[in-house]
This record gives structure tokens, sequence and C-alpha cells, in this order.
């Protein structure tokens, strides 16, 4: 839905966070729905205002953007929103563990709860907004280990297909400014960076795109909607990335 808002209407969310990502049931299928328009903005009015920086920088921090963080973005792109998508998968695969509420029948009903014990990324709910987009760049610059609950260590290979995408995109930025800098006057010769999507590394069918290789109890997750020339979908209609198996149901508490 994200995505298709972007291509349709083109809404651009701009507040991507656990509360503001939910879902329903419908015949006994999960459906994501996203939900708080209060800061998204019309994706034409962002590209004609990209100098302008004054509703850049709005969001939930723990879930923001390293650039919008840090201010050395002018312009929210589509891209901050996938980082958002990633921060959001990260913490909740990290903070929280998956209960059966009873026994280990068939029957059973799923609980997500918060993990006990010290919790990882705990510095990225009480940072001040500079020192988080600091300690965000440095855990894909520094490729950080990713931590999580063992009830989601299935999510573990797609998160680090990620975490290698946004440091490898963060990296050909820097490299791009580095050679910008060293031209000078003559910066103009060099062959534009792509930054809408880090140099090709970040858009949203690299996000999906290790959904293929997901297993086990992950198999089965719907997508809906897929862009790009070389689609997961074989059809029009959503696609089920492998065999059809029940997921446990990610709640907001």
């Amino acid at each position: 839905m994200h995505r298709w808002l972007y291509d349709y209407p083109g809404i651009l969310h701009g507040d991507l966070s656990l509360s503001n990502i939910m879902y329903r049931i419908i015949e006994g299928k999960v459906h994501g729905v996203l939900t708080d328009y209060d800061l998204s903005s019309w994706k034409a009015t962002l590209t004609a205002e990209k100098d302008k920086s004054s509703q850049q920088t709005t969001g939930t921090p723990p879930y923001m953007a390293q650039e919008l963080l840090r201010g050395t973005s002018t312009i929210h792109l589509y891209r901050h929103d996938v980082e958002s998508l990633f921060y959001v998968m990260l913490t909740v695969c990290g903070r929280r563990t998956i209960k059966s509420k009873r026994g280990n029948g068939d029957g059973d009903e799923w609980q997500v709860d918060i993990r006990e014990g010290k919790l990882p990324y705990q510095d990225w709910f009480e940072s001040q907004d500079s020192v988080l987009g600091c300690l965000k760049i440095f855990f894909f610059i520094d490729m950080d280990a990713i931590e999580l609950s063992p009830s989601f260590e299935a999510f573990r290979m797609w998160l680090q297909d990620l975490q290698w995408l946004f440091s490898d995109g963060f990296a050909l930025k820097f490299t791009h400014v580095k050679r910008e800098e060293r031209a000078g006057s003559n910066a103009s010769g060099l062959v534009p960076f792509d930054d809408e999507t880090l140099g090709g590394c970040i858009d949203y069918s690299t996000f999906i795109e290790p959904t293929r290789h997901l297993t086990g109890e992950l198999k089965g997750l719907a997508i809906r909607y897929d862009p790009s020339p070389h689609s997961l979908r074989a059809s029009t209609d959503s696609v089920l990335v492998g065999d059809v198996t029940p997921l446990p149901i990610l709640s907001q508490s």
C-alpha cells in the first residue's frame, strides 16, 4: 500500500513508525493498514520545493532516516520512508517476542510482547535527534551486529541484506560527494548521483527482494504490489512467496 500510494495518488507518508502500521484480518488473511497521514506530502510538492526544509525533519525519531535526523538532506525522499520501514522491522524483531496464549495445541492464539531484560536499540528511543542520526549512520558504516529476539531469528538474513544495501548506498553517496569536492568547478562533468535510490541500492523492489529467500513460517508472505520491471509478481494478482503458511500476528502492544 505504501508504494502504491506513492505511485498513483502521489502521496509520501513521511512518518512510518510502529504505531502507524497496523493490520486487519479479512477472511482469515492478514492485511497491512497504514494510518496517520498528518505528516504526509504530495510527491509533486516535495519535488517542486526540494530546496525548502520546513517540513523535511518531521517524523518519529526512533524510526526516522539518519539523513533527516542529521539535517544532511533537504528533502524527504521515498527511500527515507524505506529506511524507516527497516527500523520498524529491526526494532520489532529485536525488542519483541512471540508467546502463545494457550499451550501448544492447534488452536493457539499468538501474542507479541516486549522482551524481558535489556532491550537492544534502546539508545534510539532516548537520544536527541542529532545524536540519534550519528548512532544510525555508524550502525551502517560499522555494520553493527543485528540483535534479534529468538522468536524473529528467521528475519536475520532479510535484515542483514537490507543493512548491507544501505551501507553500500551511503558509501557510494559519500564517495560521489568527495569527487564533486575535488572536481570543484568541473563537477558538472561528473555523472549525477541518483540520490533517490542511493546509487541504485535502495528502492521498494530491493527492499522486498529478500522475501524470495524466506523459509519456515515466513513462507507465504504476500507481495501485493511490486512496480519494478522485474516484478516478483507473475500476474496482476498478489504473489505468495513460497508455500502458504500462517504467520504469527504482530500486535501493537
